[in-house]
């Protein structure tokens, strides 16, 4: 596996055909490294946050510095940006994620920018969102989301007006695509705390190509499984693992 530099966006999702009667969308990986390898190499930085006292872990904080217009009327994208840190921070034992405000310093900043803003996306106009891998300068765990696509709540398709209202008549039966916001920020925050992509479980919100999933696949050498690896296990009852695993997938997954 060729590795990735520490300066380089870790991932990037793009669309890669669409068609525009019906609103399909195949979607691609520009890493093709992470797809031609039997064994994933793990990243070697991690986080290593000071341990909270008396507590066995230490916070990862993080910040959202600007908001997406598909949401207007909430603040939808933190409760995303939170609900996607938390579903890691539920399964390992060194760190959790904690949300800083203002003027404090933060170890994740993630953002949502435009082509026009973002250099990465106006060079490559069909990516959805990319990040960094820790690696102890100040860009390491940033994430960046394109804004010049619509996110929405579960990646279902949504009624035009609601998005476009000053282009699209109250009673039009357009509906736009959207994409899962939670399932995007769980996958970037992955890799923004060290994990790469899983080349072949399709399972896996670590898949390369977009899927939709909220939920973390459980088996060793899975999701779960490479994030204990790099954080230790957090020993959580069944019962409180399956509720919030329930949860999500009611909430914020596929229908």
């Amino acid at each position: 596996m060729v590795r990735l530099n520490q300066r380089q966006p870790n991932c990037v999702v793009t669309v890669k055909n669409m068609n525009k009667k019906n609103s399909t969308i195949e979607y691609t990986s520009n890493i093709e490294n992470d797809i031609e390898f039997s064994q994933i190499e793990e990243w070697k930085i991690k986080w290593q946050p000071k341990k909270v006292r008396r507590r066995k872990y230490g916070y990862v904080t993080y910040k959202l510095i600007s908001e997406s217009r598909s949401f207007p009327d909430s603040s939808f994208e933190h409760q995303a940006l939170t609900v996607a840190l938390r579903t890691w921070g539920l399964r390992t034992k060194d760190i959790r994620f904690k949300r800083v405000k203002g003027n404090a310093k933060a170890d994740l900043v993630v953002k949502f920018a435009t082509n026009k803003e973002d250099n990465y996306f106006k060079e490559r106009p069909n990516v959805l969102a990319y990040a960094y891998f820790p690696n102890n300068r100040a860009i390491g765990g940033d994430m960046t989301f394109n804004e010049s696509i619509w996110w929405s709540k579960n990646g279902e398709p949504v009624n035009a007006h609601e998005l476009m209202p000053e282009q699209y008549p109250p009673n039009t039966r357009t509906k736009l695509r959207t994409y899962n916001l939670i399932h995007v920020m769980i996958h970037e925050g992955g890799h923004a705390i060290g994990l790469k992509h899983h080349p072949t479980c399709k399972q896996c919100v670590m898949f390369p190509f977009y899927s939709g999933l909220v939920v973390l696949h459980d088996q060793e050498g899975h999701d779960v499984g490479r994030i204990q690896e790099f954080y230790g296990k957090r020993t959580l009852s069944t019962q409180i693992i399956d509720y919030f695993r329930r949860r999500m997938q009611r909430k914020w997954g596929k229908k």
